[in-house]
């Protein structure tokens, strides 16, 4: 049985990136062509052993609340930036937004799988070789876990990404 596009959603995970950012346009813009599909916007809480204090330390957010809180208020600022930037497709009305905690990859998959979402849009930085080995790839693990198809954004290089 199929769904309208109405009830249908496309998930957009973001880290507040310029990649996730490109995955947000996109994702809007998906969505806007196949005939208004629901836009949930979703920033997943992860501070990990190995890197600590995203949401703690450092910046102006240091000590202004938990991580939820403070992801929430990053994540503001971040839909703020994107929608000055492309205000004809970046406005509020045209998506709603979670904050969840845990692991990226599986809690993307796993929102996704709870909205029964039809897409699911990451952005990527597009790293290849060692430099994936040692970081990872959050999109590269969400495409190769998720059974819900993964559409991974590449943005243009940051000039720090050049060098």
């Amino acid at each position: 049985m199929e769904s309208s596009s109405a009830t249908q959603a496309v998930l957009v995970a973001v880290d507040f990136s310029p990649y996730s950012e490109a995955a947000l346009v996109w994702g809007l813009e998906y969505a806007r062509r196949v005939g208004g599909a629901r836009v949930v916007v979703v920033h997943v809480v992860h501070d990990p052993a190995g890197a600590p204090g995203f949401y703690a330390e450092g910046g102006e957010w240091a000590g202004q609340g938990l991580p939820e809180q403070v992801a929430a208020r990053l994540l503001e600022e971040f839909l703020a930036g994107a929608a000055q930037k492309r205000p004809e497709l970046v406005r509020a009305e045209r998506y709603e937004t979670r904050i969840v905690a845990g692991l990226p990859a599986t809690r993307v998959i796993e929102v996704a799988e709870g909205l029964a979402a039809q897409l699911i849009v990451v952005g990527s930085a597009g790293r290849s070789g060692l430099s994936k080995l040692l970081l990872g790839s959050q999109a590269l693990r969400i495409a190769q876990l998720s059974p819900i198809p993964v559409t991974v954004v590449k943005a243009e290089e940051a000039p720090e990404d050049r060098a």
